[in-house]
């Protein structure tokens, strides 16, 4: 069967919101809070987008058909699978709309637990979040239940919020942790990690060499010849897998590039362009504010006002 690059190819019967979006309820929960939690969240959105936020994440799947990707690493999810990374890695979830999709989280910042946990527990603990691309941790059925109840403790001491709650939603995340770092350490040590399909192995391989080559000019019959694969079939993958064509990714990557350094920097928006692989200043500007909504003088004015 042949696949055309620029067709639209739906996931699971739609396509994708490529809208960049920074998740501000987790941010602005963690400004004011240092927590944001959610426990089995089964609502359904018309988008799924590529995102990112404040913190650390503990996510946990429950039910459904989903694949989530983080950074570099596509996770085909099972029931008790969590995730442990940095909320400012890019992610993205790819559940499938044929089945509920449930699912509970955390999000903390990293002095939440500081009061609470010794420095060497502390270190130990937020170790789990260092892995580039995410750590899977993969609980049985009996676990699922158990890390469920403690999610769930977790949720409703926030929910209440009686004398010393704040205490007692940070002890029990502490637990949690702990558990997961001790269920890490049997799983790493006694098993080898799960094994990719061949076509999640080839996204992989995709999505490695655009994070490392974004600022290039990428071709899709260059990519094709680099990845040993048939052009057609590369980005029917890509997209099946990762819900974006290979050329919105680029986009997205390069804009979100493109909002740290003018967070951070006071480079002209011409050479920030030059630099980041566009095609010219105006090309930037356009693709930044259809992705962003404002343009990037104004994205940073905003920044260095706040």
């Amino acid at each position: 069967m042949r696949y055309r690059c620029n067709e639209r190819i739906l996931r699971y019967g739609r396509d994708v919101d490529l809208t960049d979006y920074t998740h501000i309820p987790t941010n602005t929960a963690l400004n004011s809070e240092r927590i944001y939690i959610r426990y089995r969240m089964d609502d359904w959105q018309e988008s799924w987008p590529l995102h990112s936020h404040d913190g650390y994440e503990m996510y946990f799947f429950i039910q459904g058909i989903a694949n989530l990707i983080i950074g570099d690493d596509i996770y085909q999810l099972q029931p008790g699978d969590m995730l442990l990374f940095r909320g400012e890695v890019l992610h993205r979830v790819n559940p499938s709309m044929e089945v509920p999709y449930v699912r509970s989280y955390v999000n903390f910042t990293s002095d939440y637990l500081q009061d609470l946990l010794s420095g060497d527990m502390l270190h130990k603990l937020l170790q789990l979040f260092e892995k580039p691309s995410g750590l899977l941790i993969r609980w049985n059925e009996t676990e699922l239940a158990e890390v469920d109840a403690a999610f769930k403790a977790v949720y409703l001491e926030r929910e209440k919020e009686t004398f010393g709650y704040d205490f007692m939603m940070r002890s029990l995340l502490g637990q949690l942790l702990l558990r997961a770092y001790r269920k890490s350490k049997e799983m790493y040590g006694a098993f080898p990690a799960p094994v990719m399909s061949q076509k999640e192995a080839n996204v992989r391989r995709i999505l490695l060499y655009l994070n490392q080559n974004f600022k290039e000019e990428v071709k899709l019959g260059r990519l094709s010849a680099v990845m040993h694969l048939n052009k057609y079939y590369m980005c029917h993958c890509f997209k099946e897998i990762t819900g974006f064509t290979i050329n919105s990714y680029l986009a997205r990557k390069r804009i979100d590039e493109a909002k740290k350094l003018l967070h951070t920097g006071d480079v002209p928006v011409g050479h920030l362009a030059e630099q980041l692989g566009f095609r010219g200043a105006v090309h930037f500007s356009r693709l930044f504010k259809q992705h962003v909504g404002v343009s990037p003088q104004m994205y940073r004015k905003m920044n260095q006002e706040s």
